[in-house]
């Protein structure tokens, strides 16, 4: 590590040389940054992807399982719409045999009832109205049977419609949720490829960002080879000239905030060993601050009444 006065680091920091080195640098920490944001947008993007072909993914599952159901219920829809169809026409066959017999006893009624008309003996005539009366009896009983019979077909018959109708209801919405899960299944599908074009697209700005962090890694290894200094991440350093216990700092990145005073790229600073960048001070002509003072600075500004403020500014008591 080079000793320089401030002057000649300001030539140094001022010349065609560290212009193009440093133009360089510039290059190599702006693809670094893009590349890295780039990189963790797209793996955010993929797995956010993912993540939704999995919940499309369980959506379709849950469609398909809800149709599977609406086709077992159509299934029993249609099976009991066909039972009911049978019970109809075994009931159709006994109200047929119903009405034979209904029919016989309505033909034998009406040949009582001329028998009787036509009977002029007193006591024939009263037994045959007496015969006459059964018959009636016996033909009103098995006509509220036929009767019976038939509104038990009607009903049969209109409890099968009913359930047919709603079978094919249960069987449409089987078909349109089988579609649906389908359509599911392939935008999972969609997103599941999508999520690894993105895993690609990141996978290629991370090598974007290691050739730039390589990059940055050679341009700083050549600083400290061409220019003499000892080159981190964020600050090149060169050994005080005229204060054997001091260095100066040289910022690669502006940082308003991550210091004890606002850093600006190119700024030079002066430190020393014992906190190097954790205090930094503006650097100055002539001999730096000795370590000792520095320290109790350090101290003050970390322990004052206010972060950043020293004893003495902004508060009563304090010694100037």
């Amino acid at each position: 590590m080079r000793a320089l006065s401030l002057s000649e680091l300001r030539e140094l920091l001022q010349g065609a040389a560290f212009a193009a080195w440093w133009a360089e640098l510039t290059r190599a920490q702006a693809d670094l940054r893009d590349a890295g944001a780039r990189h963790r947008e797209l793996l955010s993007q993929a797995e956010l992807m993912e993540l939704r072909s999995e919940l499309v993914q369980r959506t379709a599952m849950d469609a398909f399982s809800d149709g599977g159901l609406a086709e077992e219920a159509a299934a029993r829809a249609a099976a009991q719409a066909q039972a009911l169809e049978n019970r109809a026409l075994t009931l159709v066959g006994h109200y047929e045999e119903q009405r034979f017999r209904t029919s016989d006893l309505w033909y034998r009624l009406g040949g009582s009832e001329r028998s009787v008309e036509e009977t002029a003996d007193a006591a024939a005539r009263k037994a045959l109205e007496k015969q006459l009366q059964a018959l009636q009896s016996e033909y009103a009983a098995e006509d509220r049977k036929r009767d019976a019979l038939w509104a038990e077909v009607e009903g049969a018959w209109e409890a099968s419609f009913e359930q047919s109708l709603l079978a094919h209801e249960h069987d449409d919405r089987s078909r349109r949720i089988r579609k649906e899960a389908e359509r599911l299944f392939e935008e999972a599908e969609e997103r599941k490829q999508r999520s690894r074009q993105l895993r690609g697209e990141a996978d290629a700005a991370g090598r974007e960002r290691a050739a730039a962090a390589e990059r940055q890694a050679a341009l700083l290894e050549r600083a400290g080879r061409e220019l003499g200094c000892a080159a981190g991440e964020r600050f090149l350093y060169w050994r005080h000239a005229e204060d054997k216990r001091a260095a100066f700092a040289v910022a690669l990145v502006d940082d308003p905030e991550g210091y004890n005073v606002p850093v600006r790229a190119l700024s030079v600073y002066a430190v020393g060993p014992q906190r190097g960048t954790a205090f930094l001070e503006p650097a100055r002509e002539g001999l730096a601050r000795t370590v000792e003072a520095g320290d109790r600075r350090f101290e003050e500004y970390l322990l004052g009444p206010r972060a950043g403020v020293r004893r003495g500014e902004g508060g009563q008591g304090g010694t100037p």
